[in-house]
């Protein structure tokens, strides 16, 4: 594998009116995840325009409206149109809504084990309620988005065969994922919230500040975790057969590697 692969971001929000060359602007491969069911249409009626971004089909754990208005058969006809799910989860900072939550999650686990996709897992507050329920109901293609799970969790997390995507705020208390081998690391940014502590320009793609500090946390060169990245997509949309579902340029980018 060899080039100048461009930055990729595998967790990132972005507004869905943005317009097509400002997405091009970023000179990144962004995976843009959605908060609801009526975000993700809105989103998945564009793809065909954007030419680098992957627009997600998503139910955020600690959005409200978006739980109350879940419909399971809504999430069976959009993930038909993307390779991409996310943001899913768990949410424990209001405990009330956690067995809701579960309830949702859980029949979306059982229908990415039919139609696997890669997969944005959100687990803040409730990362053993997150992992109980991947053990429960095990997918291809889980990746753990701006995972805060100590290391035993972590350690459980792995044997379960999860990805892991790290934004700058996962960097100021990174020692869980110091165990993460490369080969199951993503970059993201979270945008708008991971990113707070990033250099300018704060913006999906922008994961230089990632891609620096875990190469200096594992003695190697930033453009070496950047490759592993692209190696990591190839492995995770082959092991979900969700190649055809990208873009048409970035699945020449893949065959590329």
């Amino acid at each position: 594998m060899s080039g100048n692969w461009p930055p990729l971001d595998m967790h990132a929000h972005v507004d869905v009116t943005i317009k097509p060359r400002d997405l091009l602007a970023l000179r990144a491969v962004v995976f843009a995840a959605s908060r609801s069911l009526g975000e993700s249409e809105q989103a998945l009626d564009r793809q065909q325009q954007d030419l680098l971004t992957v627009w997600g089909v998503g139910v955020h754990p600690g959005v409200k409206e978006a739980l109350e208005t879940f419909e399971l058969d809504a999430f069976k006809r959009l993930l038909s149109r993307t390779a991409f799910v996310g943001e899913v989860g768990l949410d424990g900072k209001v405990k009330s809504r956690l067995g809701l939550q579960q309830e949702i999650l859980g029949s979306v686990l059982a229908e990415l084990q039919t139609s696997p996709r890669i997969t944005s897992l959100h687990s803040y507050g409730a990362t053993s309620e997150l992992l109980e329920l991947l053990e429960a109901i095990p997918i291809r293609g889980a990746v753990l988005h701006w995972w805060l799970g100590d290391a035993a969790a972590t350690k459980k997390a792995l044997e379960l065969g999860s990805y892991f995507s790290v934004n700058a705020a996962n960097m100021k208390n990174a020692e869980a994922l110091d165990q993460v081998p490369l080969d199951r690391i993503f970059t993201e940014t979270d945008h708008p919230d991971g990113d707070r502590w990033s250099p300018r320009p704060r913006q999906p793609g922008n994961v230089s500040k990632v891609e620096v500090e875990l190469a200096r946390r594992r003695g190697i060169e930033p453009a070496d975790v950047r490759r592993a990245g692209w190696k990591n997509l190839r492995s995770i949309t082959e092991s979900t057969r969700s190649q055809d579902l990208l873009p048409p340029r970035l699945q020449s980018i893949l065959l590329a590697l």
